[in-house]
């Protein structure tokens, strides 16, 4: 559970009358239907393309995809006929088909009628009975391959065909060969030819047939958004995509699998997401689909070890282990890394290698495995996994060996092996194995591995345990859960009374409950209330490390509430003396030092902390600690105007979130700002809408408004005004109830102001404007958030007619920026004050401005903003003639190129305001400017302009 945060909640899941957060677009860009729409950009360019990807991951699906988009409309780049007028040829193989002479061409030929045949000589139509063993004729034979040759491309050669062949690996050589000759010998678009091949790498097979070196389209696993856009379309929790996507590892088929099997538990059980015994068997299938019994044996000694290599399995006794890793790794099963480490590609597919033998014959490979690994802990976790029975003398060495992985950080291992400890602990000794299955607890909470801490929970509660193990372990499932703690208030009533008597017990539950509060109840009263309390009872029970960490709750929160008491509470939790890695750096005070250096825009300091704490944290810290570290310093590194770096942070938060099963919403509402400064405002809107659906569905109010606010943002950016006054809307109404909560700490009034000024909503404007006035006694004008309300202020001004004072205003600001040395913000401004000198017709000195503007966002690396500067000068250069593209704007934005890749892939206005999270007005208005710079006047004119710049579209590459 991670308690730096600070907002108010929003979205009351329960409440009707709460705005809808948006959901994300199954689809739109991920797996099977990315892969199409590639291949069809593809096929329009050169004619033929080859699909690859792993078994299931949905090559078939994106083959006819493809085909169903061809013969929609005009074909771009095959002249003026239409894809109706094109006739599908296809061929799907099965293993078997490899034995089966010209097995191919008979399944392709069996689709053509006599009117197709009819263009074929008599001694070809004999050639062809003979491929379909029709008549009295012998079957054409394997060595007959030339006249099947000629006869194949003289009817390839008649028409316009598509030849889809579904699975080249098992095509028959004789058809092969067939089907490579006529390809080889006609051209597109006469013979336009798309081919699959499972395979993980090169698709050899499919080159083969296409000859020459024919574009590849690999069919790409599902990233943590696109597995949260399938667990939306199953009615699933959003939250689940972390641990979702470590179990099936972005693998389409293995998702699907357990999507469908997660949505029919009942709502009682759907908590945290155990991995899928439907997905473990669908990875049973793929292994036995690809692999042979030996691979599947080496693979199995290699699921059954934490930390499984090449040397590692040589040592065990597998000599051919090189040889069946290749073949995995060519099936895309795991890969193996240049220091010879393997690793599985999803976690069910390692549980489906682990149970491939029977439970003697995992015993025996346990043992093996521990003559072999050469390192004393993972020696007896094995010997420890090879036993059913209590062994006092190997749970001593259990223990001894869980402390060591504790000591080096490995915590999960640590959490495993604690575990293992107690289970085999003979019943006698209830003593040790309580103390066990306390440890185990406690490890796991470290590690976020809720299913154990529940283990040792449920053990210590039926062992009638004391009072302070019970406790101990039931804080370690809350903690365990991270930022998903609506649901937990009934755990923290039994901590109490449990805890009833024992001061630092009970600190430690009202701490928790000072976190809940605050995250989940949007309470921060009552999360200071009860901070205070868990401070006194630490105080009470002289727990010193307890007390700090009480300190640093209730410091936070009174920088929520804005109260004068948040330094000194602060120096007292820091005097304490207490080291940050104690109780997690995430919760220290030194790691809130860092924190409020941020929200007052110290920024040298703050990344100065921070570093330190990282490396800190990459040595004795957990997987949350990691993750708060790298946002903040994204956070820190986006202000600054290192957007390269700030989106290298951001990317590790969300991976590490994702393979460490953490809650996604505060990692997605990172990479969602950052991406908005730094990387593309589409990723922007994508990464927003699931972060903020995530969060809503853990109960956490905080991350809901965050996300929201990046959401309202960048559809303000994206000009969407009317989204992003819902959006901002939301968040607006959240923080009435958070009384002059800091504005250093969420930045979000500066936009909601912007947006309802654009919208015509002056009073809502300067109502807002009016509360967010700096207090007395706090930073003014001259900080980051006052310069940003100044900001805002100088675009209502003009709004409102006073285009002179918002000017001088505006000047002020963007120099108060530079000043702070915020230089997004500083360019920010800048295109501003260009709008405003372009409204009171000073064309020269609003180009001044966003010239300005463009050379700090082109120092900074602000790709996003760099497009939207550029559209601006462009408008400034003049308007566009009759016909023909607009001079010098011929490069189209980053949202008009996607937008125009959705047109020529056949969707309408409606299905790419969905895809774009914006209006169909917007679309409809986006459209008109791509038009103009391109100079058509309609959809298939726009497809022959893209597909005739294509490769590269204007020198870049197109979004996705």
């Amino acid at each position: 559970m991670t308690p730096d945060t600070y907002l108010a909640n929003p979205a009351n899941p329960a409440d009707p009358a709460t705005p809808a957060v948006p959901a994300p677009v199954a689809g739109a860009r991920y797996g099977a239907s990315g892969a199409a729409a590639r291949a069809v950009a593809v096929l329009e360019r050169e004619g033929r393309v080859a699909l690859a990807g792993p078994w299931g991951a949905g090559k078939t699906t994106a083959l006819e995809e493809v085909l169903r988009t061809l013969p929609s409309g005009p074909a771009p780049g095959f002249g003026s006929a239409s894809g109706s007028g094109r006739t599908v040829l296809r061929v799907t193989t099965v293993e078997e088909d490899r034995d089966h002479v010209f097995g191919a061409l008979a399944q392709m030929l069996s689709h053509c009628g006599t009117a197709q045949l009819a263009v074929l000589s008599g001694r070809q139509n004999e050639v062809v009975d003979r491929i379909l063993h029709r008549g009295a004729d012998e079957p054409l034979a394997a060595s007959e391959q030339l006249p099947a040759r000629l006869a194949v491309t003289a009817l390839l050669a008649s028409g316009r065909w598509i030849l889809a062949v579904d699975g080249a690996q098992w095509l028959d050589p004789a058809s092969a060969d067939v089907l490579g000759y006529a390809l080889r010998t006609l051209a597109a678009p006469g013979l336009t030819a798309l081919v699959t091949e499972r395979v993980h790498g090169r698709a050899q097979a499919a080159a083969r047939l296409l000859g020459g070196h024919p574009v590849q389209v690999d069919v790409d696993p599902l990233d943590a958004e696109g597995t949260a856009a399938l667990l939306d379309a199953h009615g699933l929790p959003t939250r689940w995509a972390g641990p979702l996507q470590s179990h099936c590892g972005g693998h389409p088929l293995l998702t699907s699998v357990s999507c469908t099997a997660l949505a029919r538990l009942p709502a009682s059980q759907r908590h945290r997401p155990a991995m899928a015994e439907q997905a473990v068997d669908a990875a049973g299938a793929w292994l036995h689909a690809t692999l042979g019994e030996p691979a599947r044996h080496t693979l199995m000694l290699a699921a059954l070890t934490s930390r499984p290599s090449l040397p590692l399995l040589l040592r065990a006794g597998r000599s051919d282990a090189e040889e069946h890793l290749a073949q995995a790794q060519a099936a895309g099963v795991l890969s193996v890394d240049p220091a010879s480490a393997v690793h599985f590609t999803a976690a069910a597919l390692a549980r489906a290698a682990a149970r491939s033998g029977a439970r003697p014959l995992r015993a025996a490979a346990h043992l093996t495995l521990a003559r072999a690994v050469g390192d004393p802990v993972h020696e007896v976790r094995h010997r420890a996994l090879a036993t059913d029975l209590p062994d006092q003398g190997l749970a001593e060495d259990t223990e001894t060996a869980a402390a060591t992985a504790r000591e080096a950080g490995e915590r999960a291992l640590a959490a495993e092996l604690f575990l293992l400890a107690a289970e085999i602990t003979p019943p006698a000794r209830s003593a040790l194995r309580i103390r066990r299955l306390s440890y185990a607890a406690q490890e796991a909470a470290c590690a976020g591995s809720v299913d154990i801490a529940r283990q040792a929970a449920d053990a210590l509660t039926a062992g009638r345990a004391e009072p302070t193990d019970q406790v101990t372990a039931l804080l370690a499932v809350v903690d365990a859960h991270g930022q998903a703690v609506s649901d937990l208030e009934p755990l923290l009533a039994r901590c109490r009374e449990l805890g009833a008597g024992h001061p630092d017990l009970l600190a430690a539950v009202e701490l928790r409950a000072a976190i809940a509060a605050n995250v989940a109840h949007a309470a921060p009263e009552r999360a200071l209330r009860a901070a205070g309390r868990a401070a006194e009872l630490a105080a009470a029970g002289g727990h010193r490390p307890l007390q700090a960490a009480a300190l640093t709750m209730r410091a936070r929160m009174e920088r929520v509430l804005g109260t004068a008491d948040a330094p000194g509470t602060l120096a007292e939790a820091l005097a304490l003396g207490i080291p940050a890695q104690h109780s997690g750096i995430r919760n220290s005070a030194q790691y809130l030092a860092a924190r409020h250096a941020v929200f007052d825009d110290r920024l040298a300091e703050a990344r100065e902390r921070l570093v330190e704490l990282l490396a800190l944290a990459e040595h004795e810290g957990d997987a949350e600690d990691l993750v708060d570290i790298w946002r903040s310093l994204a956070e820190v590194d986006t202000r600054l105007g290192a957007c390269a770096p700030a989106l290298a942070w951001a990317d590790q938060a969300v991976r590490l979130s994702t393979g460490a099963g953490l809650s996604m919403g505060p990692a997605w509402y990172t990479a969602a700002l950052t991406q908005s400064a730094a990387g593309s405002f589409a990723a922007a809107l994508r990464t927003s809408s699931c972060g903020a659906r995530a969060s809503q569905e853990e109960g956490d109010g905080l991350y809901v408004a965050r996300n929201l606010w990046v959401l309202g943002a960048v559809q303000l950016h994206t000009g969407d005004v009317a989204d992003a006054v819902a959006s901002l809307t939301a968040v607006a109404e959240a923080e009435r109830h958070v009384p002059l909560a800091d504005p250093g700490m969420f930045r979000w009034q500066p936009d909601a102001v912007e947006a309802f000024t654009c919208a015509g909503r002056l009073d809502l404007a300067r109502a807002l404007l009016e509360r967010a006035r700096p207090a007395p006694g706090r930073a003014g004008a001259d900080s980051g958030p006052g310069a940003a309300l100044d900001r805002a202020r100088g675009i209502l001004l003009a709004r409102d007619g006073a285009v002179e004072e918002a000017s001088g205003l505006l000047h002020r600001t963007a120099a108060a920026f530079e000043r702070l040395g915020l230089p997004l913000e500083q360019a920010r401004t800048l295109l501003a004050l260009g709008r405003v000198e372009r409204a009171r017709r000073r064309q020269a000195a609003a180009r001044a401005a966003w010239e300005a503007a463009r050379a700090v966002f082109d120092e900074t690396g602000a790709r996003p903003w760099q497009e939207l500067t550029r559209e601006l000068l462009d408008r400034a250069g003049g308007s566009a003639p009759a016909t023909g593209p607009v001079p010098g704007a011929g490069r189209l934005t980053e949202s008009e190129s996607r937008l125009a890749d959705l047109i020529c892939q056949g969707a309408t206005n409606q299905q790419a305001a969905q895809h774009m999270f914006i209006s169909v007005k917007t679309v409809e208005g986006m459209l008109s400017r791509v038009y103009r710079k391109l100079g058509v006047r309609s959809r298939t004119q726009l497809a022959a302009a893209r597909a005739a710049a294509a490769p590269g579209r204007d020198g870049r590459t197109p979004p996705e």
